[in-house]
Formats: C-alpha cells, structure tokens, sequence
C-alpha cells in the first residue's frame, strides 16, 4: 500500500524539525555506535539527565530513536529505517543532472 504523500511530508517535516537541533545530532551520532542509556548519553555530553531525556523524547516521537528495556534501565537506539527515510526524503529533493528546475 503506498504512503500517502501528504502524510510522508507531515512525517518528514517532523522529523527535521528534530534534528535541527544540535544536541539531538549529537546524541544521534552517538547511538550510532550502539544502544546507550541516558547515564550513558550524560557522560559522553556532560548535560544533565533532564535535558538528555528532553532531547530523546523529542527523537523518539519523531521515530528516530528507539527503546527497548532491561530491568530498570531503558535503552536507546537509532531506528534505521526512520533515518533512511529522512535522508531519501532529501535525496527525492535533489534535481537529477540535466532535468530542469
């Protein structure tokens, strides 16, 4: 079933806005590597836990972020397939070489 396109901007445009913040790009870039723990994210950025755990929630409703729980301790993690589609929405954007604009 194909995706709505008017639904797939509403979801890309969210999606940008979340990572047009620098904090988020950073912490990002660190859950490339693999799944942290905020005590793990607050470490490696030295902010606090509040403003750690604003930034994930703000990836997470974009779908950027996944969790996953352990015990007491949650886990989180780059959702690929949410970050491909972001990048094949920029991708989409870019002219093809000789077609006009």
């Amino acid at each position: 079933m194909p995706i709505d396109p008017q639904r797939a901007r509403a979801v890309a445009a969210l999606r940008f806005r979340a990572l047009g913040d620098e904090t988020r790009i950073r912490l990002l870039e660190l859950l490339t590597a693999g799944e942290r723990t905020v005590a793990d994210l607050m470490e490696a950025t030295a902010l606090g836990q509040s403003l750690v755990s604003h930034h994930l929630r703000t990836l997470r409703g974009a779908g950027l972020v996944t969790t996953r729980r352990d015990g007491r301790w949650m886990f989180y993690g780059t959702n690929q397939p949410a970050l491909a589609s972001a990048k094949l929405a920029l991708y989409e954007l870019e002219p093809l070489k000789g077609e006009p604009r």
